[in-house]
């Protein structure tokens, strides 16, 4: 049936999340009015990489398209070519989203674009082993270019995973092709810095969520960071 609800289990999803026919349909978060307006702006200036805000249902549930593709569950290594189309599209984003923040006078220029601000491969459908869109936007916010590109390429490399069993000199070859992928002349080490201030982030998000688990993996991630790139 066209209107039978499917639960979407890829990537690391919101819960009650399903799909219905050709939608998904989700529980709308504090973020929703900014999320709207942001995928309603990606949605006229010609962004095809994200879904398109439908409306809400009679259940008060967000209404977006749905992008066929698949979803990543984890973390993991991925080739060359997948790390410059991830970068790439992240800065198709970036760049559509130039418009939205209007910079009326007296707004700080810091804020550059909009960041997505959860840039994991979990949050990006791939086709046929490559990256075509993102999802989930509920923590999409002004920011600057940096603050979104260090999360990613933290986790599109999956920096300080020993288990991957990747090198240290292979993971600063990696961050050199990411960092060229996205272009805007951002600097290698612009890039580490702001790789290191996620993870300091998310450490501290740990610690005073209760989150033991997140705030160690964070913490273990910043030390290999450190001392490896």
């Amino acid at each position: 049936m066209s209107d039978a609800e499917i639960p979407l289990q890829g990537g690391r999803t919101t819960p009650s999340i399903v799909r219905v026919g050709q939608t998904v349909r989700r529980p709308p978060r504090l973020t929703a009015e900014f999320v709207h307006v942001l995928l309603e702006h990606l949605a006229a200036v010609g962004f095809d990489g994200a879904p398109r805000f439908l409306g809400t249902d009679d259940n008060g549930r967000d209404i977006l398209s749905y992008i066929e593709g698949e979803v990543p569950a984890e973390l993991g290594w991925h080739k060359d070519e997948v790390l410059v189309a991830a970068a790439q599209l992240i800065r198709e984003f970036h760049d559509a989203t130039v418009g939205l923040l209007g910079h009326q006078a007296g707004a700080p220029r810091r804020l550059e674009i909009v960041c997505h601000n959860d840039l994991s491969p979990c949050n990006f459908v791939f086709r046929v082993g490559i990256p075509i869109a993102l999802i989930d936007f509920d923590t999409a916010a002004p920011g600057t270019r940096l603050m979104d590109l260090g999360y990613a390429a933290w986790l599109w490399l999956d920096l300080g995973d020993s288990d991957i069993g990747i090198a240290p000199e292979e993971q600063r070859r990696r961050l050199r092709l990411f960092v060229a992928a996205y272009g805007d002349e951002i600097s290698v080490s612009s890039v580490k810095e702001a790789i290191v201030y996620r993870q300091e982030l998310l450490t501290a998000e740990g610690d005073y969520t209760d989150r033991p688990a997140m705030a160690q993996w964070a913490r273990h991630c910043r030390s290999w960071t450190l001392k490896n790139l």
